[in-house]
């Protein structure tokens, strides 16, 4: 199954799990004044609501927020904010129409404010932390700096930082990266995932391994190279031992030639 397909699985089993905690507890005297299958629907409509807002803020934020990275903590503040005082306002209309309750005042829509603060930091707490942990925006260690050199020893050379950014599961036999929007995917021999980081940062902490650029969208380490191909108007393509097919733009062909990779093979 693929990994994005696995990753929306597993957010919609969390939100129905939300959904469906919160029509079973019936917070904010919803237990008291609804039935199991009103409160179902309510709390449902709600959820769904309120993520599907985060979900665009967040996109809109990715596109706007420069080196999100570092930013990241900002995106989330202002997508909570944001999604706070739209969900406000969708509840408040929701209840007027419900169960007549008037929260269009000042201190009624400060209350609800806070109601919905609450509700929106338990539902997407944990769907939001494992989307940065798979990211490798959060739980990864920083790498540590290179010893310091001891009665003349030269010092022992540290592998390249970017590694300890790709997930476990996926090893550290790299292939290639992939530019994607303000991502790179990751490809290595047990699969490939995406971190939040833009590719020449990338590109700068693989210092020290033999790969280059190709393309100011990929990246490829040399020993991922099976093959290269030639199109009928001369471009070449990188043949990759995942089966990945990269193209080389004419800015880095040249390198591509220097270092020797055309002639493994040209088809």
């Amino acid at each position: 199954m693929p990994l994005r397909s696995t990753r929306h699985g597993r957010r919609l089993l969390l939100l129905a799990g939300s959904i469906l905690a919160l029509a079973l507890l019936g917070p904010f005297g919803t237990f008291r004044e609804m039935g199991f299958l009103p409160r179902l629907a309510y709390w449902g409509g709600l959820i769904a609501t309120g993520w599907t807002m985060f979900e665009l803020v967040v996109l809109v934020a990715r596109r706007v927020l420069p080196n999100l990275e570092r930013t990241w903590p900002l995106m989330l503040a202002a997508a909570f904010l944001t999604v706070g005082v739209l969900q406000t306002l969708a509840v408040a209309l929701l209840e007027n129409m419900l169960r007549g309750q008037d929260y269009f005042t000042p201190a009624g829509l400060a209350e609800l404010f806070g109601y919905v603060l609450v509700v929106t930091t338990l539902v997407s707490a944990l769907p939001v932390w494992l989307e940065l942990r798979e990211h490798g925006i959060v739980g990864h260690r920083p790498p540590a700096p290179p010893a310091s050199p001891i009665d003349g020893e030269p010092a022992t050379p540290r592998p390249a930082p970017f590694l300890d950014r790709i997930p476990p599961r996926l090893g550290r036999d790299l292939l290639a990266l992939e530019m994607e929007d303000h991502y790179v995917r990751v490809h290595t021999a047990l699969g490939s995932d995406l971190i939040l980081m833009r590719m020449r940062d990338a590109v700068a902490e693989l210092a020290g391994i033999d790969g280059r650029q190709v393309h100011r969208s990929y990246w490829v380490a040399a020993s991922a190279v099976t093959a290269v191909e030639r199109k009928p108007d001369g471009k070449l393509s990188l043949r990759l031992t995942n089966g990945l097919l990269v193209p080389v733009s004419r800015t880095h062909a040249p390198s591509v030639r220097a270092a020797g990779w055309v002639e493994k093979a040209v088809s």
